[in-house]
């Protein structure tokens, strides 16, 4: 678990886990916990492109869970987290889409 989960973790426990809001910020944090183990990891596109992870996001209205990531030219890009760890269809063999390679 990196910096950011621990300190998160540390200031959940600081609420009565019974009350709604600390349940509902304990299912957000083990909801993000998986991309956040990746945040400034680098990933290669199976296109050839490098990206660096920044962080997952959730859309406001349909709470769509996305990853924000950048590209070497300092774009931030955005997109569904199912379609970023997800895989894909290359002269019929399925590989990831991203690859993490650090």
């Amino acid at each position: 678990m990196n910096s950011y989960m621990q300190e998160a973790v540390k200031h959940l426990n600081k609420y009565d886990s019974s009350s709604k809001s600390a349940q509902d910020a304990q299912k957000l944090l083990n909801a993000l916990k998986d991309t956040y183990e990746v945040v400034g990891c680098r990933f290669r596109h199976y296109k050839g492109g490098l990206y660096k992870v920044i962080g997952e996001v959730i859309h406001t209205e349909t709470e769509e869970k996305l990853v924000t990531y950048e590209d070497q030219d300092g774009v931030l890009w955005e997109g569904p987290k199912d379609t970023f760890f997800g895989k894909v269809i290359v002269d019929g063999k399925e590989i990831k889409r991203f690859t993490k390679i650090n």
